[in-house]
């Protein structure tokens, strides 16, 4: 399975389901509170909780279970990480005798630390597979408007939000084509940590040259569209919102609520 293929964090499904339709700034607001109370809490029964709360959003996003797990298994490795090293430096009874240091209460906060992981990457996962860019970078300006009566750049901090989430499935797809074409080469990507970790010098370096030739292009094409940021310009489609949104912000406050409580 190809890079592209398996990362599937910050893909846009374009389908029809209630979600789509809910405003950007609902489902933004919504995600960080899901996000908030995953970090705040380590209560297995508010994990229980949330992760049902998450499944009942995917189905009624329409999206693919294969798809949220393809997010999932693309930070296996990472997960695989926080949970043996959870085990192996928290103390407490040994959980195997033959495998010295691997405590039973580590495997067990190791265990939680990669649900959170999970319910973190998938609501991500939802929030971007969505909300198009377009709509999330209005959104998050619009959240953030406040902030530019004291001289933020939201609109800027927003536009490089939108073209950061844009150009990760681009360069995932650009990652694929390298590792295809420097095997192709006779290239090896397999092998050890060491051998592995020399192996990505050839990715690595077109890879980033890929990137700012992008980045290059990008800010031709900007320039010659006449972009001179965020004073002046209007937009297309302005952001209201609906009863369907007030009752969507109801229903994460009280899921949020209920995560809270079961986290006592």
């Amino acid at each position: 399975m190809s890079l592209a293929t398996e990362f599937a964090l910050g893909r846009y499904c374009p389908t029809r389901s209630p979600v789509h339709a809910l405003d950007p700034r609902v489902k933004t607001v919504a995600a960080l509170g899901f996000l908030g109370v995953t970090i705040a809490t380590q209560s297995p029964a508010a994990y229980l909780f949330l992760t049902a709360a998450v499944v009942a959003v995917v189905a009624s996003a329409r999206l693919s279970p294969s798809f949220v797990l393809r997010s999932v298994a693309s930070l296996r490795w990472l997960v695989l990480v926080v949970f043996v090293a959870q085990g192996f430096f928290t103390p407490g009874t040994l959980l195997f005798e033959w495998l010295p240091r691997f405590t039973r209460e580590g495997a067990v906060l190791g265990a939680i630390f990669a649900w959170r992981i999970a319910l973190m990457v998938t609501t991500a996962t939802v929030l971007t597979a969505t909300t198009s860019p377009m709509e999330l970078g209005d959104g998050l300006e619009r959240l953030l408007g406040p902030l530019a009566r004291i001289g933020v750049p939201v609109h800027e901090i927003s536009m490089i939000s939108v073209i950061a989430l844009r150009f990760v499935p681009t360069l995932m797809d650009e990652t694929t084509r390298i590792i295809k074409a420097q095997t192709g080469r006779g290239a090896r990507f397999d092998g050890g940590l060491v051998a592995r970790a020399r192996s990505a010098v050839p990715v690595l370096v077109p890879l980033f040259a890929s990137a700012l030739r992008r980045a290059d292009d990008l800010a031709l094409a900007m320039d010659a569209r006449c972009y001179r940021g965020a004073e002046g310009r209007t937009k297309y489609v302005e952001l209201r919102l609906t009863g369907r949104d007030a009752a969507a912000i109801v229903v994460a406050a009280v899921i949020v609520t209920c995560a809270i409580v079961f986290s006592r």
